[in-house]
């Protein structure tokens, strides 16, 4: 098991919105958690492209309980929510199962971000954006989109440690900033994708020269959508 070392406190969040069903089931980054002191303001992103889109495919608007109409002061505790208590007595099991090791220091806002916060039957999951970090860092990524490429790279063939590389794909007509997943143990073939809030940050990265690392770490979900995570280490 990997452990992420470095913890790089966001400013901000990205709340990321995927229809349940449909051909195309890609996330929208529909709004932004943004850090106020021990708190966070919710803002919508109602002129992005990806808003727009996202109401063509279903999403109503808002996240639950906070009106589009407007931005909302002081949301940090009800997202949180969406996470186990730190006083639960398996707490210490939520923070290995998201590769943080127990007691490590972490802020509240900081724990949304790596733990993503997804929720069963849920359309919405939060990214943190890495956008100004320094190297050395590690955190864990869900690789999108894999339950399209399960067909060329079998799951039952993936294993954990296998390594993963991460490929530009600038002839990508849907989204020229993808950075696609391959997995060169099982196949040459796409196996996924870095998600959209954080695709920006990997082409930055690798086109930097830094070493962005990263290998099969675990894998779960229903048969009909297993999920892929990778650990990612940038140095």
């Amino acid at each position: 098991m990997s452990h992420i070392e470095h913890i790089i406190e966001p400013a901000k969040l990205l709340l990321s919105w995927q229809p349940r069903t449909g051909p195309d089931r890609g996330r929208h980054i529909v709004a932004e958690l943004r850090r106020d002191g021990d708190d966070a303001d919710l803002v919508y992103l109602r002129k992005s492209d990806d808003y727009a889109a996202a109401k063509v495919k279903g999403f109503t608007g808002e996240y639950p309980g906070f009106s589009a109409g407007k931005d909302h002061p002081g949301v940090l505790a009800a997202f949180m929510r969406r996470l186990p208590p730190r006083s639960r007595s398996d707490f210490d099991k939520f923070m290995e199962a998201i590769r943080i090791p127990p007691g490590t220091e972490v802020s509240d806002f900081a724990l949304l971000g790596y733990a993503g916060a997804r929720l069963p039957g849920d359309d919405f999951y939060i990214i943190h954006p890495f956008d100004e970090a320094q190297p050395p860092f590690e955190f864990l990524l869900l690789m999108a989109g894999y339950r399209h490429y399960r067909g060329s790279v079998p799951y039952e063939e993936l294993k954990s440690g296998m390594p993963a590389r991460f490929e530009l794909e600038l002839d990508n007509r849907f989204d020229p900033e993808a950075v696609r997943i391959v997995i060169p143990e099982v196949s040459p073939e796409t196996a996924g994708y870095v998600c959209r809030g954080l695709a920006p940050q990997f082409r930055k990265w690798l086109i930097a020269g830094l070493q962005v690392r990263g290998a099969i770490e675990r894998m779960n979900g229903i048969s009909d959508h297993p999920q892929v995570y990778l650990f990612i280490t940038v140095r």
